[in-house]
Order: C-alpha cells, then sequence, then structure tokens
C-alpha cells in the first residue's frame, strides 16, 4: 500500500472514530438532559391518587392479567391500547402504584423529548423553551399513567420520528422511522380513539415530504396497530358495544363543566392555549403557502393542528387537569413560532410595511399568550405545580397500598378494607361504589386493587353519571349476584353544574337494602355482606 493510501486510511479510521464519539457524547448528554427532566417528576411519586381515575388503571392492569377484556368485562370510555400496556408492565414488575406511575412518567418524557425534537428544527432557544414549559405545565398533574398522557405521548412521539425521517434520515433507517411513526400514531389512536382528528390532520401536513412508497411504510406501521381494534370488537359484539356507545353519549352531558374564565385559573392556560392554536394553525398556514417545501412551517402547521384536534377533549370537561396537558402543544411551541416570526422579520424586503405589520401583530398576539398563562410569574405558577398537594397517606392491605390526600379518608378506608380482607373468603365478589345508588358520579376503584383475592362483582367497576343508575343498566342484577359491598356517602353530596346531580334508578338500591346486611361500619365507609 502506498504512503498516499496509507495516508488515507488512517484519516477515514480518524474520521469514523471522531463520529463515534460525537455519536457518544450526544448519548450521554442526552441521557444526563433526561436525568434533569425526570427531577421535577420524581416527587410526585409519592403525592396522593385520584381514587377513580388511578384507582380503575390498577384495577383493569390486575384484571387484564387473568384475561378480562375492556368493554366486555369491565366499562371504560377509552381505548383498550393504555390498560393492555399495564397490565403487560405489570405482569413483569408486578401490579403497584410505583409500577403504574413509572409508566406514567414515561409518557410525560416521552411527551417532553417529542417536543424538543420537533421544536430544535427552529434552534436551540426554541428547543430549551419547549421542555421549560412542557416540563412546567407536566409536572403539577402527577404521574399516574393516563390515558391522555399516552396518547399525547404516542402522538407526539409519531410526529417526532415522522419530521425525523423526513429530515435527517436515509436509507434504511428512514424507512425503519417511517414505519415506527406509523405505529406510534397509530397506538395513540389505541389508547384513545377520539384523537384521531388530531392524529390524522398532523400527520397529513407532513406526508407530502416523502414518496408514495415511503408513505406506504408509515401507513403500513399504522394499519398493523390499529388493526388490533379487529379482533376486540369481535370479542366485545355488537350488543354490548352498542350499549358502551349508549352510556358514553349518555354520560357526557355529566361530565361537562362551564367554561372558567380567561383570567382565572384554568381559564388563562385554556384561552392562552386557544389562541396559540390559532396563531399556530394561521402562521403555518401561510407560510406553507409561500414555500411548500419548508419544513419549518409544516412542523407549526401540524402542532396547530395536533392542538385543534385535542380541543374537543380539552373542551369535555374544562377542568386543570384537562385543560394543563391540553395546552402543552401548542405552548410549548409557541417559542418555535416567535423564532420564525423574527427570522421573517429580519428578512423582509425594505419598506415591505405590511409583512413588517402581519409579523408585529402575530408577535404582540404571542406575547399576550405568554402574559395570560404565566404573567404572574410563581403566583401563577402555583396551581399548575400544585406545590401543596405531595403529603399522602396511604391505605395498604397485604403489601398493596393506595395514597389518599385525606387522614380521616384513609383511616375509614383501612378500617373496611381491614375488615373485608378478615372476613371474606377468596374468590367471593365485591363492589364499590355510594350508598346512594340513585347517583353514580364517583367511587374508591382503587380497593378493586387492594383486595385482589375479591372479583369484581360488576360490569360497573368505575362510577359515571347517567350509566349504571340508568334504568336497565344491569347493574341491580349484579348486585343480586354479589357477595360483599363497600359503600361510602362520601361522594353522594354532589354539586358540579350539570346532569350528574339527576337521581336515576332506585332499583340498585333497593336490592341493597333487601339483600345485604351490614357487617362492619367504619366513618364514612360500610361494608355489608349478603344476607344469609
Amino acid at each position: 500500500m502506498s504512503g498516499a493510501e496509507l495516508t488515507a486510511a488512517s484519516e477515514q479510521r480518524g474520521w469514523r472514530l471522531r463520529a463515534r464519539a460525537r455519536e457518544w457524547r450526544g448519548a450521554l448528554l442526552g441521557c444526563v438532559g433526561l436525568v434533569l427532566v425526570a427531577l421535577p417528576f420524581v416527587p410526585r411519586f409519592g403525592a396522593p391518587g385520584s381514587e377513580m381515575d388511578e384507582g380503575a388503571l390498577l384495577a383493569y392492569a390486575g384484571r387484564v392479567q387473568h384475561g378480562a377484556i375492556p368493554w366486555r368485562d369491565f366499562q371504560t370510555f377509552y381505548g383498550p391500547g393504555n390498560v393492555w400496556l399495564l397490565g403487560a408492565v405489570t405482569k413483569v414488575f408486578g401490579v403497584s402504584v410505583a409500577t403504574e406511575r413509572s409508566v406514567g412518567l414515561v409518557y410525560r418524557l416521552a411527551i417532553v423529548v417529542a417536543l424538543f425534537l420537533l421544536a430544535r428544527r427552529f434552534g436551540a432557544v426554541a428547543a430549551g423553551l419547549a421542555v421549560v414549559v412542557s416540563v412546567l405545565l407536566l409536572a403539577g398533574e402527577g404521574i399516574a399513567a393516563l390515558a391522555l398522557y399516552g396518547s399525547l405521548a404516542f402522538g407526539l412521539g409519531g410526529l417526532a420520528l415522522l419530521v425525523g425521517a423526513v429530515a435527517r434520515a436515509e436509507g434504511r433507517r428512514r424507512n425503519l422511522q417511517l414505519l415506527a411513526a406509523g405505529a406510534l400514531l397509530a397506538g395513540a389512536l389505541l389508547i384513545r380513539f377520539d384523537f384521531l382528528a388530531a392524529v390524522v390532520l398532523s400527520a397529513a401536513v407532513l406526508l407530502p415530504f416523502v414518496s408514495w412508497r415511503e408513505r406506504g411504510r408509515a401507513l403500513l406501521g399504522f394499519a398493523v396497530v390499529l388493526a388490533a381494534y379487529i379482533p376486540l370488537l369481535a370479542l366485545v359484539g355488537p350488543a354490548k358495544l352498542g350499549r358502551l356507545v349508549h352510556q358514553l353519549l349518555a354520560t357526557e352531558p355529566g361530565r361537562r363543566l362551564p367554561y372558567p374564565p380567561p383570567d382565572k385559573f384554568p381559564g388563562n392556560f385554556l384561552a392562552a392555549s386557544i389562541a396559540a392554536t390559532v396563531l399556530l394553525i394561521v402562521v403555518g398556514t401561510v407560510l406553507t403557502i409561500r414555500r411548500r417545501r419548508d419544513l419549518e412551517a409544516r412542523i407549526l402547521l401540524a402542532g396547530g393542528l395536533f392542538s385543534l384536534g385535542v380541543l374537543p377533549t380539552t373542551l369535555s370537561r374544562t377542568d386543570h387537569s384537562h385543560v394543563i396537558p391540553g395546552s402543552v402543544v401548542s405552548l410549548a411551541l409557541l417559542g418555535s413560532l416567535v423564532t420564525v416570526l423574527v427570522r421573517g422579520m429580519r428578512a423582509r424586503k425594505p419598506g415591505a410595511l405590511v409583512p413588517l405589520c402581519c409579523y408585529a401583530v402575530a408577535l404582540a398576539l404571542c406575547a399576550g399568550s405568554v402574559a395570560m398563562a404565566f404573567g404572574g410569574g410563581l403566583v401563577a405558577l402555583k396551581p399548575v405545580l400544585e406545590l401543596d398537594r405531595l403529603h399522602s397517606y396511604d391505605v395498604s392491605v397485604d403489601g398493596r397500598s393506595f395514597p389518599l390526600s385525606s387522614p380521616l379518608a384513609a383511616a375509614d378506608v383501612q378500617g373496611v378494607v381491614s375488615a373485608a380482607d378478615r372476613l371474606a373468603k377468596p374468590g367471593d365478589s365485591l363492589f364499590v361504589g355510594p350508598i346512594d345508588l340513585r347517583l353514580t358520579n364517583y367511587n374508591d376503584a382503587y380497593i378493586y386493587y387492594l383486595l385482589p383475592k375479591l372479583r369484581p362483582a360488576s360490569f360497573y367497576m368505575e362510577m359515571n353519571p347517567q350509566t349504571a343508575n340508568r334504568p336497565g343498566s344491569g347493574l341491580a342484577n349484579d348486585l343480586r349476584k354479589a357477595d360483599w359491598l363497600i359503600l361510602t356517602i362520601r361522594y353522594d353530596l354532589w354539586l358540579e353544574p350539570n346532569s350528574s346531580t339527576k337521581r336515576g334508578s332506585t332499583e340498585p338500591g333497593a336490592v341493597v337494602r333487601s339483600h345485604f346486611c351490614t357487617r362492619s361500619v367504619d366513618g364514612l365507609y360500610v361494608l355489608l355482606q349478603r344476607c344469609k
């Protein structure tokens, strides 16, 4: 080998070593950054849990491990993806609050990373702002593995992979990214089917950057994952599916809340999010029309359309637990939008007053959105971060525990579940609900998780308005076959300004009075056994 060839080989080897060193450096920095992002979420592992929303997740995870099928064996108004995923994870690591919340933490980290990757196209400042805003918004909402966060994680992850495939990937890597992007986008719909508009609209904006053959790969990944609905629908059957759809439509008015004023929490974040969504769509559309092959314009438009698709879910119940996650995409991408507007002002032709005015108005609206949401500084962020709601009181049975916010409620529940664990035989059936079964608005679904040796006695493991209390719901027949009941008056005084205060069938209550005897009373809770 000549001297020139040796020199070329040495240079090529040095280039490979430097490239590999850059990759390792980037991976190390990414891991460090991920750890730093995770730190604000760690204290939430010990925070109080939501008695029904998080409790049902734990109960359902245990049920699917034993062959139960969502929609057929228990009521849920979401897709099966989140329950299946939790069932698989808890099968490996055990059913516990820590395992379930670890999945929720992964969801939130995935959301932050996906928004970072989307904003990275606009520069380091925009990417950093996306991370800061998303962490501030998400850290105060706990880390329960709720379906809303699962769909956000899968949907945004799919968009980030799609952008990465369009922008940088080549050859086999590009094909794999497109396949994975389609699978993740379908995963969002497998968790929550009401994300259909968000997923389809945002992905459709980015697909023109790839060829028809490459679109086919993305659609293949999408179809393979979404096909999981086919055997599920076949197992559930048209009769139960029809009943579920009917109940979903019936319960919607009982969960809806009046829209909060825009000058108070969480109305300020809702108004800011809607304004940011409109800005992203308008600016993204205008720039896409002017520069059809501009990926940055398409990212803004895709982010705006994704937020628009999530908006009906946010408006279905405008409390903080829906408004804050529904606002994260649009508010996190505001920094990217400002970056594009500032660049546009610098690049405009001298004397072009109309573009200058348009850019100035858009920037003013962006500033107004930020001021509306975060203008109060730490005072405004306190309800978002929930700084005073971290202490909890555990209820424990045989190594399983669940954290509650009230020491009095924890003491009452501890007494009643301990009595049930002591008196009931393995394999007995249990129903958990309110004493006044004319109102089925809420229940302590986590009790099913605390007492795994008892079978759930009813299709209605969680209580929703105008469902289990409807005439002909089947709840009364379920109660006739139950062995044990744990009922409480804790949720009987329900004062939401919607149809949830409307009382339903008296038949389930009559069954309780005629078929069951009291075995234990602990504060606001009572344990009843079928009378012999």
